[in-house]
C-alpha cells in the first residue's frame, strides 16, 4: 500500500487522525505534506482542535463523496 492510499484510509476513518498517527502510521516525516498532495487530488481535508491539547485532530473526505462538517 502506497503512502497516500495508507493516509487516505487513516483520514476516513470516524476518528481521523493526529499527525503523529500519520508518522507512524504512513511512514513518513513530512504528514503536512502529505495531507498537500491529496488535496491537490480533490480530497476535502479538516482539521478540528483537541479541546485541552496543541495539535487536532485531521479528517478528510474523498473526491466525489458528499462533505459533512
Amino acid at each position: 500500500m502506497t503512502q497516500p492510499q495508507k493516509l487516505a484510509k487513516l483520514l476516513s476513518r470516524k476518528t481521523g487522525a493526529t499527525a503523529f498517527e500519520i508518522i507512524v502510521a504512513v511512514g513518513t516525516t513530512c504528514p503536512h505534506k502529505r495531507m498537500s498532495e491529496l488535496k491537490a487530488r480533490g480530497w476535502q481535508i479538516t482539521r478540528k482542535d483537541v479541546p485541552g491539547a496543541n495539535y487536532g485532530r485531521y479528517f478528510g473526505v474523498a473526491p466525489g463523496k458528499n462533505y459533512e462538517t
